[in-house]
């Protein structure tokens, strides 16, 4: 299983308490974000709807695996309380991805670096994405396809209809959600606290 994470060179400190948070659990991961990716595979200009660098070129994980086995990818700002090596227990072939379906309207209108905050179905879906690469609907996210596609589409898996579920407590959307005690994995959806800190 690959793990990438996004990466986006503007809030670097985002991932790195990302990281801190896995590296005890010797998770090889790579990062994906428009600043790390080569020009041949990434083209698509940033617009403003685009919060990051990785907003959509994390669709691109299927194809930066080879189409080959399992891949995650989850935005920078999680912090896991636990192993993500426990999302192995949802592969399940019969599923092109699986993912937390949130099921919920943003409290806030604005969220980190004082961005708006879009509202649309299938909201946070893409945050956490675990890939059966070679199912034939990832193999539709190639690079023309990833580059070229509506933002949205891609956001809202108009790419597939075979989309599998991962418990909530995997991507427990704070500030939104209560119960942070079951959580397995903190998402910092609304922003990122400035006062956590790399030691």
């Amino acid at each position: 299983m690959k793990f990438y994470i996004g990466y986006d060179l503007s809030r670097s400190h985002v991932f790195d308490y990302c990281i801190k948070s896995i590296s005890k659990y010797k998770i090889y991961y790579y990062k994906i974000g428009s600043s790390v990716l080569n020009e041949n595979v990434w083209y698509r200009k940033k617009t403003d709807t685009d919060s990051t660098e990785f907003s959509v070129c994390r669709f691109l994980a299927p194809y930066l695996s080879d189409y080959e086995g399992w891949s995650v990818f989850m935005d920078d700002d999680f912090y896991w309380k636990v192993s993500p090596f426990e999302l192995e227990q949802f592969c399940d072939d019969s599923y092109s991805v699986l993912v937390c379906k949130h099921n919920y309207v943003p409290k806030k209108n604005i969220k980190w670096g004082n961005l708006n905050q879009l509202k649309y179905n299938k909201k946070n879906w893409s945050s956490l994405m675990l890939f059966n690469n070679s199912h034939p609907d990832c193999k539709k996210l190639d690079i023309k396809y990833v580059n070229e596609s509506m933002a949205l589409d891609l956001h809202q898996f108009k790419w597939t209809d075979n989309v599998g579920s991962i418990p909530l407590e995997y991507n427990f959307l704070v500030g939104e959600y209560e119960n942070e005690k079951n959580a397995k994995a903190l998402h910092y959806t609304n922003g990122f606290p400035e006062d956590l800190c790399i030691e």
